[in-house]
């Protein structure tokens, strides 16, 4: 909004400037009915219209998203609320450090990122299933792979 307001200013100085300019300019025997300032006026005040129309629509604008703020202002979350969608998202994170050393980082993340979105709001589904695998394939191959960042493997008890 400022920088409309702004601009329309900007305008209307340079329309008045323009207008005062052009009002200076002498009329010779040559000139026409119109004379030599007719059209740097006209100009001048349409740029002047211009300028107090833009900053008319700005005016409005604020009024209209102003009201429409005021009547549909979304109750804030209670602070219990927001402690509880943290304390979760706290606790998926907790559950992932604790499985990544017994289940592998591929499997841990494989894991963790649907159960975070579907926390967060995210519906359960095949999509969601296939975009965690690939996920964290990603996640593997640019740390293993690229990076060469060691990761834990699966434990597998006896059987290593």
């Amino acid at each position: 909004m400022a920088r409309d307001f702004t601009c329309a200013a900007a305008l209307f100085i340079i329309a008045a400037a323009y207008f005062v300019l052009a009002s200076g300019i002498g009329r010779s025997a040559l000139a026409d009915e119109v004379g030599p300032a007719g059209l740097p006026l006209v100009y001048a005040t349409i740029l002047g219209g211009l300028a107090i129309l833009l900053a008319l629509k700005t005016l409005l604008r604020y009024v209209i998203t102003r009201q429409q703020q005021a009547s549909a202002e979304p109750e804030k979350p209670r602070a219990i609320y927001v402690l509880g969608r943290a304390a979760g998202t706290l606790a998926i994170g907790a559950g992932y450090v604790l499985l990544v050393n017994i289940l592998g980082y591929w499997l841990s993340l494989a894991l963790l990122l649907p159960a975070m979105a579907t926390y967060q709001g995210e519906r359960f589904s095949r999509r969601l299933v296939m975009i965690s695998i690939a996920g964290a394939t990603v996640f593997w191959v640019l740390f293993v792979w690229l990076l060469g960042i060691p990761m834990p493997q699966p434990w597998l008890g006896p059987f290593e």
